[in-house]
């Protein structure tokens, strides 16, 4: 049987590039560096597949393979010309309650108005790209001072503030922001990414829809955050069905009588267990332990909405 060419570049006709592949702005399928249409057909082949791997496909935007290259070259321009670049990294807040209550396909509605309205919001010399999920990023180049940044963020904040205009209606919708700097904050991809996320992650736990900044004792806070989140995972893994009962008891204060009823569990059971659970979870007192199953359930549900 005569094979066939998943490829074929030795056609008569030259190959259709879709108009969606090289209509949007912000991708590497704009206009420059497109070939020309009496182009030799495999140069179009190859070009149109080299623009579909680098972009996303619902939003159009420059995806994170392309952002990476686009933010290596922004630092390089900057060391040569002594300007300051800016990383902001941009969550939706609470994206996933909104994909459950109004269904995927108005979350993904939201992704593209989003990600136009982000285009909106920035200058054409900056960079706009979906790197993941619900994740954006804005490389801003050509900055004179951190300052220029902070204008940046909020025209970017102020746009995102108006509602979206859906097929269905207007939903509105809020995200928090990180912000790094280079050279000031960091003198890698790697590092300016982690210390934009810092920010990022800073703000999803202490503010939500606001824009923060990275500063070293965020990272100190971010650390002792995760030792802390590791311990309490540690002792809570280390407890027994019976020691997790009687902790959920010793947690609910004034309602533990009648949690201890339902669950059948004695007074004497919670005293005999309070002492090893304390030593377990490396609590001083009950208020600790307390504050300890909050910050658990918190990060549990952070995790969850992420």
């Amino acid at each position: 049987m005569k094979q066939i060419s998943p490829l074929p570049i030795e056609c008569d006709t030259a190959p259709v590039i879709p108009e969606e592949a090289t209509a949007h702005t912000g991708g590497v399928g704009a206009v420059i560096g497109r070939p020309a249409r009496n182009a030799p057909r495999r140069e179009q082949i190859e070009y149109w597949l080299g623009d579909f791997g680098q972009t996303d496909l619902l939003t159009e935007l420059p995806n994170r393979s392309q952002f990476l290259d686009r933010l290596n070259g922004a630092m390089a321009r900057a060391t040569r010309s002594k300007h300051l670049v800016g990383l902001m990294l941009l969550n939706l807040d609470h994206f996933k309650a909104l994909n459950v209550s109004h269904g995927q396909r108005v979350g993904d509605l939201v992704l593209k108005k989003l990600a136009e309205r982000l285009k909106a919001c920035t200058r054409k010399s900056d960079t706009v790209a979906r790197i993941g999920g619900d994740e954006f990023a804005v490389i801003i180049e050509n900055l004179t001072k951190a300052e220029d940044a902070v204008i940046a963020t909020q025209r970017l904040l102020e746009g995102l503030a108006q509602p979206l205009d859906l097929e269905d209606g207007e939903i509105a919708v809020t995200a928090t922001v990180g912000v790094a700097m280079f050279p000031g904050d960091a003198d890698s991809v790697d590092a300016l990414l982690q210390k934009a996320d810092i920010a990022l992650c800073h703000g999803r736990e202490h503010q939500r829809n606001t824009c923060q900044f990275y500063a070293p004792d965020m990272q100190l806070q971010s650390l002792n955050g995760e030792r802390r989140r590791a311990r309490i995972e540690k002792g809570v893994a280390s407890l027994t069905p019976r020691e997790h009962q009687v902790m959920q008891i010793l947690v609910a204060g004034n309602a533990n009588k009648m949690i201890a009823y339902m669950l059948g569990t004695s007074p004497r059971t919670i005293e005999n267990h309070r002492a090893k659970i304390m030593d377990k979870m490396d609590a001083g007192s009950l208020p600790e332990l307390v504050r300890m199953v909050i910050e658990m359930r918190s990060a549990a549900t952070n995790a969850a909405e992420r």
